[in-house]
């Protein structure tokens, strides 16, 4: 991000200082602007060469405490596991039920198979007991659509927004139409193999989907993985701990 960053600052000088050339502006704004110009190289071939790797070294907590889970409320215990197992990525699950599309974000989505190609899915239910319509149209119609959305703060505030509870469809609350997110990076088409249930009483059912298709930016699938919304910690959507993040306001009850 900072790289990119400076050289948009140095490509943004550079148009400014063609600009008051033409225009035959003061020689010295002109050198002014030289001098930032050449200021902000240098500084981006220091960061490409790593010479300034030092600076971004940040302090890490260290594991020294021990805490015994089932001596914790519920709150405490989902915020550690969330903090320990994060960032997480986050997907736009979508699924339909008599013609009526539906759509919500969950992060308890994990690979666990490339060959055959294998998502797990956990999906809890409400407070009083209802399961959810995800999990209902899900295992009644065998299939759904993870949508991983483009890193960026419109996906962040949809995602948010398709968490409030409503008797319509949820894309009636944002402004697009379904049933692919315009902003969707990567979709995964998969078909539902297996419905379990959780050990221990938990409330969640465990579910195994199948990969069949996908929907995707390129013919080359990336080395580096690709830049999609996530959650870090319990309700922070962010591409990254240390990027920019939206706060999740729309709880499910």
């Amino acid at each position: 991000m900072i790289i990119e960053f400076l050289k948009k600052c140095i490509a943004y000088a550079d148009s400014s200082i063609e600009r008051k050339e033409e225009r035959g502006d003061d020689s010295e704004i002109i050198s002014e602007w030289n001098a930032y110009r050449n200021y902000t190289q240098y500084a981006l071939e220091e960061i490409e060469k790593g010479d300034l790797d030092h600076w971004f070294i940040r302090d890490t907590p260290k594991a020294e405490i021990e805490i015994d889970m089932d001596e914790l409320g519920h709150s405490s215990r989902s915020k550690w596991l969330s903090a320990a197992a994060s960032p997480r990525p986050l997907a736009l699950v979508s699924t339909r039920s008599n013609g009526k599309e539906n759509i919500a974000p969950m992060t308890s989505v994990s690979v666990v198979s490339n060959t055959p190609p294998l998502v797990i899915l956990s999906l809890s239910q409400t407070r009083d007991g209802m399961k959810r319509d995800t999990y209902l149209n899900l295992v009644e119609s065998g299939e759904c659509e993870l949508q991983f959305l483009a890193a960026t703060h419109q996906s962040a505030i949809d995602a948010d927004i398709t968490s409030t509870p409503t008797k319509q469809s949820e894309w009636e609350l944002l402004d697009c139409d379904g049933p692919i997110h315009p902003l969707a990076v990567v979709v995964m088409k998969c078909r539902l193999i297996e419905d379990n249930p959780l050990p221990e009483g938990a409330v969640a059912r465990l579910l195994t989907l199948r990969v069949e298709k996908m929907l995707v930016p390129s013919n080359i699938p990336p080395d580096e993985g690709l830049s999609i919304l996530c959650q870090h910690g319990m309700d922070r959507l962010t591409p990254s701990p240390q990027d920019w993040g939206h706060l999740a306001t729309y709880h499910r009850s």
